[in-house]
């Protein structure tokens, strides 16, 4: 691929709600939370326009971020502007369209919010889209810039901790509303859990086959509430997903266990545990807490995904949250789904 290698980008970011930018005014947050907040800390990267249908939004965002240049119609800011990267921070829905026309308009670099597209068709005409013209893309599963993951992964793949055997993973949320599962895709599973399943797969690779249940109060047509499910992984190890819940609460944790070790990641904290003789019965092998591999340099999770994308850009470096990254944790919410709307039978991968 051939950008510059010098200089700053030039960044154009479409949606300019939550994600993109609104977060980054949350002051209990670590910064930064966003994608502009993610740009502009970048020293690579300078944002020159933004776009959104929502004009008070748009005006908000250029005052927060010093834009004058801000459109409501994506097309004409990418015809305008030029921008070497744009960033897609829109409702799903939006993706594939916003993805497939930025790639065909000259656009280098693509950030994709996740999850990636709102079906697998869709995610297959974005890969095929930046393939076809040479664009780098990246998806905004960003816990896998997170050093504790990646510590964590490294430490797994030297054969540190011993044989992956299992991992649980929680998403656990409130109730959501009554949805067109067609127009959204899917409710706190696809939304939310995306980060879940992609941190399956970055762990333990590539899914085999999966099993699951689901509660689906407002109807089949409808997105659910709450799904559980068995992912097994073509290494062996088998994961345990709940996602939704229906709870007053907000809680996203990872248990990874091999043969002997075990660690427990939240969104706030990361502990290890190591096969030691047990203090309290004779003959017996117990975990006791041990220290956490190794960290290495302290990078922001959202700025380390521009990083990423940039040396896709600027050396054709394979990307650490690809478009097929995407497609596959897509695809393995899509068989969930499937296997639950078919009783719980077993599915396998890829579809």
């Amino acid at each position: 691929m051939t950008a510059k290698k010098r200089g700053r980008y030039r960044v154009a970011i479409i949606g300019l709600g939550r994600i993109a930018s609104v977060l980054e005014d949350d002051p209990l947050r670590a910064k930064p939370c966003t994608h502009a907040g993610a740009f502009a800390t970048h020293p690579k990267t300078r944002i020159v326009a933004g776009c959104d249908i929502n004009d008070e939004r748009a005006s908000v965002f250029g005052k927060r971020w010093g834009v004058q240049r801000l459109y409501s119609d994506y097309r004409e800011m990418v015809a305008r502007e030029k921008p070497d990267i744009v960033s897609v921070a829109t409702w799903t829905q939006r993706h594939a369209e916003m993805v497939v026309y930025c790639a065909e308009a000259g656009v280098k670099g693509i950030y994709c919010e996740k999850p990636v597209a709102v079906n697998l068709k869709q995610a297959r005409e974005m890969i095929k889209a930046c393939d076809r013209n040479g664009v780098a893309m990246t998806v905004g599963h960003e816990r896998r810039w997170d050093r504790r993951h990646q510590a964590l992964r490294a430490a797994l793949l030297a054969g540190e901790l011993g044989e992956l055997r299992s991992m649980t993973g929680y998403m656990l949320t409130g109730a959501w509303p009554k949805l067109s599962r067609r127009i959204y895709g899917g409710g706190p599973v696809f939304h939310d859990g995306t980060h879940l399943v992609d941190l399956f797969r970055f762990f333990a690779g590539d899914a085999a086959f999966v099993t699951a249940v689901e509660d689906r109060p407002h109807g089949a047509s409808c997105v659910e509430n709450t799904v559980t499910g068995i992912i097994e992984f073509k290494n062996g190890a088998r994961g345990l997903l709940i996602g939704g819940g229906e709870r007053r609460y907000f809680h996203f944790e990872l248990d990874i266990q091999t043969d002997r070790a075990r660690a427990v990641m939240t969104n706030h904290s990361a502990e290890l545990y190591m096969a030691q003789t047990s203090k309290y019965y004779t003959g017996f092998t117990e975990l006791e807490r041990a220290t956490f591999p190794a960290l290495g340099e302290a990078v922001n999770a959202f700025v380390g995904g521009v990083s990423d994308l940039i040396a896709q850009m600027e050396t054709g470096a394979p990307a650490l949250s690809s478009g097929r990254d995407g497609y596959k944790a897509l695809e393995i919410i899509t068989a969930l789904y499937r296997s639950a709307g078919k009783g719980g039978a077993r599915v396998g991968l890829p579809l």
